[in-house]
This record gives structure tokens, C-alpha cells and sequence, in this order.
């Protein structure tokens, strides 16, 4: 069975909770209601909750950063595994859904994709260089990766699990690929809305930066 969403938390952030009744307070402020305020802090404290940050320190002692990704994806082209290995990565990835097109295990993805690519080498350099990963370090592994770099995907997900509806905020769960969004970067924002896409598939797409 694929999992839906990595359980794994990279920051322990606990965030108190507040009871408030389910009613919408009419003059108060801007006029929002209560009720919207407090989704719009469950995307805030989520986000907080699930996303690794850029620097963060790994298993396999490289700090997360997108400047990684473009070495990733030359372990990909580079690294032949054997029958054995190649087992032990897609028993792995299999269990894990491909973010850009969550339809497809992220041992096929659904194309060749630069994140496809970027998740098929880090898990060719862990089995190959760092030796003994067993199949869930490896997910665990490739869970921090992705939900660095798909921070979209697995926030709309959670909403979706707490009964939210991610698009009011401007997330999706749909499929990158079938949306068109391939030739984007892993993850893009405009004033309204959060845009992950597969990082080309060719030539990598890299994320803007400020």
C-alpha cells in the first residue's frame, strides 16, 4: 500500500492549541471569522510541524539545500546498481507516493523527471556509498528530501487528512504532471497560490530565489 504522507517530523514544534466555539465573530478586526483564522493557522503551524529548512542536518551528513539537487541527479546518471541494489531501492520507494503525480510509487514516478531523477540518486548514493541503509532509513531518507522540496504537496495533504480543503489556500494535491506544471521548479509561489512542478525534464529548472 503507498503511503499517502511521510509521519515523519524534522522540527518538534508544539504549538498550543486553543478551544474556541465554532461561531463567526461578526465586527471584530477585519471581519474574518474565527473559524478562518484558525485554518489559516493550521497551513502556518503544519508547515511548521512536516517541512524540514534549508541547512538541516541528515542522516547521511549532507545539510539539505536545493543546491544539492543537481548532484543528486548526476548520481542517477552515474551510478549502476546491481540487481540487489536496484531491489532494495525500489522495495523502498514503492511504499512512497511520487508528489508531482501521487497516482504512481516513487520507484516509477510516472516519467523521468529531474525530482524522479534527484530522488532515484540520493537513494543509489545511500545504498551504494553509505552501506547497511535498510529499506526504512532509505524511506526516511527520501521523505526529509521530498517534503524539502514538494513543501506544497505534503502541506495540501495533511489539510486534506484534517478534513481542510487545500485549494482555499491556495494548495493541491493534483498531479503536477497532469496540471502541466512539469517544466516549473519543485516549488513556486504567486500572491495566491503555492505551484510545484518536477523541475524540468531535461535540463534542470532551478527555484528562484529572492
Amino acid at each position: 500500500m503507498i503511503r499517502k504522507r511521510g509521519s515523519m517530523i524534522w522540527k518538534s514544534v508544539f504549538l498550543p492549541i486553543v478551544l474556541v466555539s465554532i461561531m463567526t465573530v461578526v465586527g471584530c478586526g477585519n471581519g474574518k471569522s474565527v473559524a478562518a483564522d484558525e485554518t489559516l493557522n493550521a497551513t502556518e503551524r503544519i508547515w511548521a510541524e512536516i517541512i524540514p529548512v534549508e541547512g538541516m542536518v541528515t542522516d547521511y551528513d549532507i545539510p539539505l539545500s536545493l543546491r544539492n539537487t543537481q548532484q543528486f541527479i548526476d548520481w542517477y546518471n552515474a551510478i549502476n546498481l546491481t540487481s540487489a541494489q536496484r531491489a532494495l531501492r525500489d522495495e523502498a520507494l514503492r511504499e512512497l507516493v511520487a508528489p508531482c503525480c501521487d497516482e504512481y510509487p516513487m520507484s516509477t514516478c510516472c516519467c523521468e523527471c529531474n525530482l524522479s531523477r534527484s530522488v532515484w540518486g540520493l537513494s543509489g548514493y545511500l545504498i551504494t556509498e553509505k552501506g547497511g541503509y535498510t529499506v526504512d532509513q532509505l524511506q526516511e531518507a527520501i521523505l526529509q528530501w521530498l517534503h524539502f522540496i514538494r513543501p506544497d504537496y505534503y502541506v495540501a495533504s495533511t489539510l486534506e487528512e484534517e478534513g481542510k480543503i487545500p485549494r482555499v489556500f491556495g494548495l493541491s494535491t493534483q498531479s503536477s504532471c497532469y496540471e502541466r506544471r512539469c517544466h516549473l521548479p519543485f516549488y513556486g509561489k504567486t500572491e495566491y497560490l503555492h505551484l510545484g512542478g518536477c523541475g524540468g525534464m531535461e535540463d534542470l529548472i532551478q527555484v528562484g530565489t529572492d
